[in-house]
């Protein structure tokens, strides 16, 4: 699964028509409305914007996906399914795309409109910034000064990774793992016995590219 965190815009000219492509995060179904109201905004020479997105959330431990198209106005599949096939051949998930037509005066026939669309949302997905999402755990311990050099170095040979040190009598650490990491964590940190203590420890969410 890979996802965006950021906005990405891109224009493919075809035989003078324009298509403005947008790519957009979602965090929730109630944005597509007021993203494509914005698009509508940005673009008002647009007579169609087509658009497709993915959806993926968590619902009582099951993670449910939905999925929509649109053509607006445009010859039936000419529009949405293609937009909507680049999204699924990239595994994105929790994505908007709104592609935006300026019509050059040309018509491009059925066949050529379904091109345009899948290449203008080709196009913004090549400009993306595609994450992959990470699920682990937050961890924070407090270490004598003693332990600091070693441990930050076992850390590393883990892959673990530090966040944030603070200075006290005593070194608070916070580390970020992912799930696998943490059992191992666990078992490596009980060598030390009580001179290493778990302060806190929470689910954490991150993104990687």
């Amino acid at each position: 699964m890979k996802f965006i965190q950021d906005r990405f815009t891109s224009m493919l000219e075809v035989k003078k028509s324009k298509f403005y492509a947008s790519l957009f995060p979602l965090q929730s179904l109630e944005e597509v409305s007021f993203y494509l109201q914005e698009c509508k905004k940005t673009y008002p020479e647009a007579r169609h914007h087509c658009y497709a997105y993915i959806f993926m959330e968590e619902r009582e431990g099951f993670l449910q996906e939905q999925k929509k198209q649109s053509d607006d106005g445009e010859p039936a599949k000419t529009a949405g399914a293609p937009i909507l096939q680049r999204l699924e051949r990239k595994e994105l998930k929790n994505v908007l795309c709104v592609v935006s037509r300026i019509f050059g005066g040309t018509l491009l026939g059925t066949g050529g409109l379904s091109r345009a669309y899948g290449d203008a949302a080709e196009q913004v997905l090549s400009e993306a910034q595609l994450l992959e999402r990470k699920e682990g755990k937050e961890i924070r311990l407090s270490i004598p000064y003693t332990l600091l050099g070693r441990l930050e170095y076992d850390f590393q040979e883990m892959g673990i990774r530090i966040l944030e040190k603070n200075y006290t009598d005593r070194v608070e650490l916070l580390l970020q793992m992912e799930e696998e990491q943490y059992l191992s964590l666990e078992k490596h940190i009980g060598e030390y016995g009580q001179e290493v203590v778990f302060l806190a420890i929470k689910n954490s969410r991150w993104y990687t590219s």
